[in-house]
């Protein structure tokens, strides 16, 4: 029997060959919608997960109270030292230095830039923390000048050769490779492709033994994990850390340095402390998800129920021939269940085939990766039975229920859109033009974000890694840089006024006591303010290598330092952090962080020790042959370095990679949402038109035009959007508000977003509509009055 009916399903999936599309194509872009939402959020949520006794991991963090709290990722050596000795409840734990730049050398004149992805770590990290070993031994780690490399980074330095006790030169240090590791999972925040033992760190220049002791050698790269016997002693553990912080030199500052411990599978999600996704953003993309898989379960009902009339004949004969209510009702549901396999078969094919670009398209820097196939095959299954219930079991039974009285009197069961029909159509309207708002409103913020003025000029102007340099080696790069006409200007510094990595500090006018507030550093040389075009509104520049240490600082800090008048703070003695010196200039309020956070105290100062890169300033004339000569200048100033570079404008983009892909992921949705609803809408315009037939070809006898007929099919349709959009707009601005206030300056919201996103619903909608209407407006009514 079953047989019998899998045969009849396909017999007549495949004679309407149109709404057998439309059932196929709205289903499959859902169902592909909700899988790909399944990989990304699956692929969040199991960060870090993979490691044994995740549950019990967790990492060493920090919070400055000032004004405000301050929040922290790093940690102390010297903390997390005390941690393993004196508190009971931690058994294990593990310190590394991570997010380090290298230049990289290899046999054979090859060298590598690793920007971000060499971490100091001993054997301790991979005790703690699970990592597929091919090669070599774990405790070759505790030995100074050794490395363990990523399969990939090996394949890149030595090809196909064996890369164990092959030699690298890194910091003028021979280091030996002393092991391989696999270069998965990919699901980890604390991921390295060189992994130098702890020891090597020692080694470096200028390194400073209080790292030893010091609680307060504090630093975000400066990364600590412990393990707790049980993770409900989480409290127990952070009341002793701050009994032992008590206990040291600097005793004094436990009012403001609270120390925590984020346990390790929260981490990805905190943001306070360099988390990258929001689980709030997950739970959003699951609600939206089962939103559009709703609307094509709808438009699915629908386009089944508008197949009634032909259908009828059908369910007649079979009642005639003797079958029975649930004979039909199984035909029916098989019919569903089939086409829902095909959505579902479908569905997995263009997330695969998909997936890729979406990688390079959504997430270029972190592309995610589908964590299980297992997993992948059960959520599917779990989808199709989902699907496949939700669109068989109400049309199955209301079309097994046609009267066979009604078929032979040719008055069927009214299906025409009555009140339940339309308060569909409405809903699912609804939810497609509330995102079309929230896409507009979004777009209009991240634009925002990007372009709006921030205090500094970052248009044309480039950041290039020099690492330490000699003041010969800057000499000679100014003095060729001036030869290259499209070079402007060229600072050394450390980064651009806004950047991922800005650095700060408490600061003390003259001998006051230290402000309740921390304040942000760029350092940079006195060309600094000319590159980025920052404007000095009091006082002067700062000079190059003066015997006292000149500032710079921004109108905020000048208020903040309560100047009655931006003039009355130059010439006063200023400590910020080590430093001391004085201000000598105020410049204008600019933005060190993204737009999220309000303009924040800040100052400009000139530290050679930090001046590790150069800024150039771009006019408008080649850039390709300008960036030709500036790699060639580069390797002839510093041959031993790795010539890259990027522009300004790309590293603000940075700051706001969350909202870039928040925006990019409701945009997506939006489309699905408008694609689905279209399908939808063609499906219902031909129910209204098999339904009317008789109608359509006595106006038409009458003398009514093509457009007079368009217009009586596209009325209800028009007002049903209308309606949609009143209830749509206001939803959106509340949930729109909400999402703005998590940024200190943001848009308005305009009445003309509400007007382009109802108005673009509609005309979506007429196209639609008017595919079937026209076809149902031009067909010869002599042919529809023969056949009622």
């Amino acid at each position: 029997m079953l047989r019998n009916y899998i045969k009849i399903a396909w017999r007549n999936i495949v004679a309407r060959k149109f709404y057998t599309l439309l059932n196929i194509g709205g289903l499959a872009l859902a169902g592909s919608c909700c899988i790909f939402i399944y990989l990304y959020t699956s692929y969040n949520l199991s960060f870090d997960r993979y490691h044994h006794n995740s549950d019990n991991i967790f990492k060493l963090v920090y919070e400055l109270h000032l004004d405000k709290i301050e929040y922290d990722k790093g940690a102390s050596y010297a903390e997390y030292q005390a941690a393993l000795k004196n508190i009971p409840q931690v058994n294990q734990g593990a310190f590394a230095i991570v997010n380090q730049d290298m230049i990289v050398n290899v046999e054979g004149g090859k060298r590598f830039k690793e920007d971000k992805t060499v971490t100091f770590a001993g054997s301790d990290w991979f005790k703690l923390f699970s990592h597929q070993w091919l090669r070599g031994s774990v405790t070759s780690l505790d030995a100074p000048f050794n490395a363990v490399l990523r399969q990939k980074t090996a394949n890149k330095y030595f090809g196909n050769t064996d890369p164990i006790g092959k030699t690298l030169i890194i910091n003028d240090h021979l280091i030996k490779v002393s092991g391989i590791i696999a270069d998965g999972p990919f699901t980890t925040d604390y991921r390295a492709d060189i992994y130098l033992s702890f020891s090597t760190f020692f080694s470096q220049p200028k390194f400073e033994k209080a790292f030893f002791t010091d609680w307060g050698y504090l630093s975000s790269p400066f990364t600590a994990f412990v393990k707790l016997n049980d993770p409900n002693q989480k409290d127990a553990v952070e009341k002793q850390l701050l009994a032992l912080e008590k206990t040291q030199k600097w005793a004094d500052m436990y009012k403001y340095f609270h120390f925590k411990l984020l346990p390790l599978k929260e981490a990805h999600f905190d943001t306070r402390y360099g988390g990258t996704v929001q689980k709030a953003l997950l739970w959003n993309l699951i609600a939206i998800g089962l939103l559009i898989i709703s609307i094509a379960v709808i438009n699915y009902i629908n386009i089944v129920l508008a197949q009634q009339t032909r259908r009828a004949v059908e369910i007649a004969t079979r009642k005639v021939l003797g079958g029975s209510v649930s004979q039909i009702f199984m035909q029916f549901v098989t019919e569903s269940l089939v086409t829902s396999v095909l959505a579902v078969i479908a569905s997995i094919l263009m997330v695969i085939l998909l997936l890729p670009t979406a990688n390079l398209w959504l997430f270029t820097d972190a592309p995610i990766h589908i964590v299980s196939y297992t997993g992948l095959g059960l959520y599917a299954i779990i989808l199709l039975i989902i699907i496949g219930i939700s669109t068989s079991i109400y049309p199955a039974w209301l079309l097994s229920r046609i009267s066979l009285a009604r078929v032979l009197k040719n008055n069927l069961l009214n299906l025409q859109a009555g009140i339940g029909r339309k308060m569909l159509i409405v809903f699912q309207n609804t939810i497609t033009q509330g995102l079309i708002i929230c896409t507009i409103i979004i777009i209009a913020q991240v634009y925002f974000l990007r372009n709006t003025d921030i205090g500094f000029d970052r248009k044309m102007v480039i950041t290039i890694p020099t690492g330490q340099t000699t003041a010969s080696q800057k000499y000679q790069l100014t003095e060729y840089l001036k030869h290259i006409p499209n070079v402007q200007s060229v600072s050394f510094c450390l980064n651009s006024p806004a950047s991922t990595s800005a650095r700060g500090g408490t600061v003390m006018l003259k001998t006051y006591n230290w402000e309740p507030w921390a304040a942000r550093f760029a350092y940079g040389d006195s060309a600094y303010c000319r590159t980025f075009g920052m404007q000095i509104i009091a006082g002067r520049n700062i000079r190059n290598q003066q015997p006292i240490h000149e500032f710079l600082i921004n109108k905020t800090m000048a208020d903040m330092l309560r100047a009655k008048h931006k003039e009355d703070v130059i010439g006063e003695k200023l400590s910020a952090g080590d430093n001391k010196g004085v201000i000598v200039g105020v410049v204008k309020d600019f933005n060190v962080n993204s737009l999220q956070g309000r303009i924040e105290p800040s100052l400009i100062q000139e530290d050679s020790t930090l001046q590790t890169g150069m800024a150039v300033k771009l006019g408008r004339g080649n850039i390709e042959t300008t960036m030709d000569d500036l790699h060639k200048v580069y390797q002839k100033v510093l041959p031993d370095q790795v010539f890259t570079y990027q522009f300004v404008d790309e590293q603000i983009a940075q700051l706001y990679k969350k909202e870039s892909i928040q925006q990019k992921l409701i945009c997506v949705s939006a489309s699905i949402a408008i694609a689905i609803s279209s399908l939808g809408l063609l499906g219902l315009v031909s129910l209204i038109a098999l339904q009317r037939t008789k109608e359509i070809g006595i106006r038409k006898v009458l003398g009514a035009s093509v457009t007079q007929l368009w217009l009586m099919l596209s009325v209800d349709f028009v007002w049903m959007e209308i309606l949609a959009f009143a209830i749509a707009a206001p939803v959106s601005l509340w949930i729109m508000n909400k999402w703005l206030q998590n940024f200190a300056y943001h848009i308005q919201i305009q009445w003309w977003m509400f007007a382009m996103a109802g108005l673009t619903a509609i005309v979506i909608a007429l196209i639609t509509i008017s595919f079937q209407s026209i076809k149902a407006s031009i067909a010869n009514p002599v042919k529809s009055l023969r056949s009622e």
